[in-house]
């Protein structure tokens, strides 16, 4: 009589080598999906910044545009009772307020976004590549009066201003003489490079 012995667990686990090829497969998936994610969050970050940079520049020439159209010959006097001439303009700082670009701006009267607003001193300031816009609470100044500083743009590797005058000439301070601190300068120029490279160049008459 012949007995036919057959093993009844005809299931068998993965080899060694079954389990290496599926590890290398899944480390394969992984390091696609890692790379094909960490490049969308690069992109992601280059766009942001990308779009803050330009629209900070943008907000900057939009703030130095209305400024510089809204100019006007009118001249204020320091916590000393100094007069200071309607726009100043610098080339050095001597002063933690100082600004490259300063001027008397006009106010609003019954206006629909601004209602009705008095004059006021404005200054464009430039330190440690950082440009500020400067503002004070009132044109005439009194003893301990301090401007508001607001950072309009990081990362500036230059930032210049020149100024027309009468005699055809771009000069990089205003006013010249003394007899001009009421008078407004023909034109401003600005000149802003950002440490990236890019450079914008203004101008606006006045």
């Amino acid at each position: 009589m012949k007995h036919n012995y057959r093993n009844i667990n005809n299931n068998h686990g993965f080899t060694l080598i079954e389990l290496m090829v599926a590890v290398m497969i899944f480390a394969i998936i992984a390091i696609i999906a890692y790379k094909t994610l960490s490049s969308l969050v690069t992109t992601k970050e280059v766009i942001t910044a990308a779009q803050n940079k330009w629209g900070g520049i943008s907000q900057t020439i939009t703030q130095m545009s209305n400024s510089c159209h809204r100019a006007i010959p009118l001249v204020i006097r320091d916590e000393n009772g100094n007069i200071i001439p309607s726009v100043i303009g610098k080339n050095s700082l001597s002063g933690k307020y100082d600004a490259q670009l300063e001027l008397t701006t006009s106010g609003f009267i019954g206006d629909q976004e601004y209602g009705s607003t008095p004059p006021r001193r404005i200054g464009f300031r430039f330190v440690n590549g950082k440009l500020y816009l400067v503002t004070w609470l009132a044109l005439n100044r009194v003893p301990g009066s301090e401007p508001n500083l607001e950072l309009l743009l990081d990362h500036v590797a230059v930032f210049t201003v020149n100024f027309y005058y009468p005699d055809g000439q771009w000069r990089d301070t205003w006013p010249l003489a003394s007899s001009d601190i009421g008078n407004l300068p023909l034109a401003i120029k600005v000149y802003i490079k950002m440490d990236s490279g890019e450079e914008i160049m203004r101008q606006w008459i006045l």
